[in-house]
């Protein structure tokens, strides 16, 4: 790996109301992301048979979940392509492109007709839409983790990395919430008809809310300062791919079991709990909100704590936990004596340690690349190991149950992707010669040179 360090900028001029609004513009960004894709899954009981029709409940359940699957294919594309814009022309544009996309095609979700009313063009759409989705997402998440990085103080980075996960998060509360007073408005029979498209179409006018505030920011502090200096990349990604292949290769190993677990818990469970539990579908989307909103706040705790201890040790404890928790989770779920209290009680354990584990990845992934290329880099890294870990994850777990006929197999995955996670992120703190991580990587540059 060459030695080409991170550059060093001085982002002290930034005043406290720009952070703000930077740390805002990518919570706010990554909530509408979160929530509008996590709304496809949420709603899979309901637009499997529309769109996907099987006298096999279960084949078109997992025929939807494929298809949710490819729009994580579609992301390390997103990446490259936002990627590229974000270090060449800022990370704003970026960030304003990504998530009118992800507006237009959460748009199309909600209007299109079902697979009675136009045939094969009906899951033709469904495809192209969460094709566009993942394309979005692909830039919008790292893009706002590198944004909120970015306009951090020194001694700070876990703390601002928090609050891309942290939007999230938010985003998983949104859902299930427009979900329930759906279903409450409209009954479950209207809703498994037509009252599934109401979501997607209040996740339009959210879009376009955030959309509007996005327009009006700043770019971050350190791309000023590559712009001021002349210093920005003009290949970022053939550069990136030259310099820095070991780290990128590492990070999707890293992402790969890490993403699988915390997307596992708040997107895949509510799944499970629906397919292979008795609780009512009714009841999961409340039981998800309620979950989500009271486990959000330790995605910033996690923050602090990588802060004060290091994002490698934070991180390593976590995945270390959540793959021991992963299989007595699904045994627990899965037995027949289980209430709707000890389904939210177990999902609330699980989302807690998930959440603390947050800030301490997102930061993993962008601060270990410098800035000319950050964006790019840190997406490939991300969204490879974002595709094979949460895109394939859900659609793998829900296969496994079907094959082996026991739910409890996912608890199996928990421990196989916290071992690839643990590898994965200490083979690149070895790379970068870091135990615990400093303020800034400006640091590590001038350590190691």
């Amino acid at each position: 790996m060459t030695n080409k360090s991170v550059e060093k900028t001085d982002v002290s001029t930034v005043s406290p109301r720009a952070r703000k609004k930077a740390a805002a513009a990518a919570m706010l960004g990554t909530m509408i992301d979160s929530s509008d894709l996590v709304l496809y899954a949420y709603l899979a009981v309901y637009t499997a048979p529309l769109f996907f029709p099987n006298s096999n409940a279960a084949v078109s359940v997992i025929a939807t979940l494929a298809v949710y699957a490819v729009g994580f294919v579609a992301r390390p594309l997103g990446g490259i392509i936002f990627g590229r814009i974000g270090d060449r022309r800022g990370r704003r544009v970026a960030l304003v492109s990504t998530i009118a996309l992800m507006g237009v095609a959460t748009l199309i979700l909600g209007l299109v007709p079902t697979y009675e009313t136009i045939g094969l063009l009906a899951p033709a759409f469904v495809l192209l839409a969460r094709i566009a989705q993942g394309i979005a997402a692909g830039g919008e998440v790292i893009g706002a983790a590198t944004y909120a990085l970015e306009s951090s103080t020194p001694g700070r980075r876990g703390l601002y990395s928090s609050m891309t996960p942290f939007g999230s998060i938010l985003g998983l509360v949104i859902a299930p919430v427009v979900i329930g007073l759906t279903t409450l408005a409209v009954g479950a029979e209207d809703m498994a008809v037509w009252g599934w498209r109401i979501p997607f179409l209040v996740a339009f006018v959210f879009t376009f809310g955030v959309l509007a505030f996005r327009l009006k920011i700043e770019d971050s502090a350190e791309f000023t300062e590559m712009e001021k200096a002349g210093t920005i990349s003009k290949a970022p990604l053939r550069e990136a791919w030259s310099d820095h292949k070991a780290t990128i290769l590492l990070t999707i190993l890293m992402g790969a079991g890490t993403l699988y677990i915390v997307y596992a818990v708040p997107v895949y469970l509510p799944v499970y709990l629906t397919t292979a539990t008795d609780i009512s579908r009714s009841t999961v989307p409340w039981v998800t909100a309620a979950v989500m909103l009271l486990s959000a706040p330790m995605v910033v705790v996690g923050g602090l704590l990588a802060d004060r201890f290091g994002r490698v040790r934070i991180l390593t404890i976590m995945l270390v936990i959540l793959g021991i928790v992963g299989f007595p989770l699904f045994a627990y779920l899965s037995s027949d004596s289980v209430s709707a209290l000890d389904v939210g009680l177990a999902y609330l354990g699980a989302m807690i340690l998930s959440n603390l584990a947050l800030a301490a990845a997102y930061q993993a992934f962008s601060d270990v690349f410098p800035a000319r290329i950050r964006y790019t880099a840190a997406a490939i890294g991300f969204n490879v190991g974002n595709m094979i870990g949460a895109g394939f994850g859900p659609l793998l777990s829900n296969s496994l149950i079907e094959s082996t006929g026991d739910d409890r197999a996912p608890g199996f995955l928990f421990i196989a992707a916290a071992v690839i996670g643990v590898v994965g992120l200490i083979s690149v703190s070895r790379i970068h010669r870091v135990g615990t991580v400093p303020a800034s990587l400006h640091e590590v540059a001038e350590n190691s040179s």
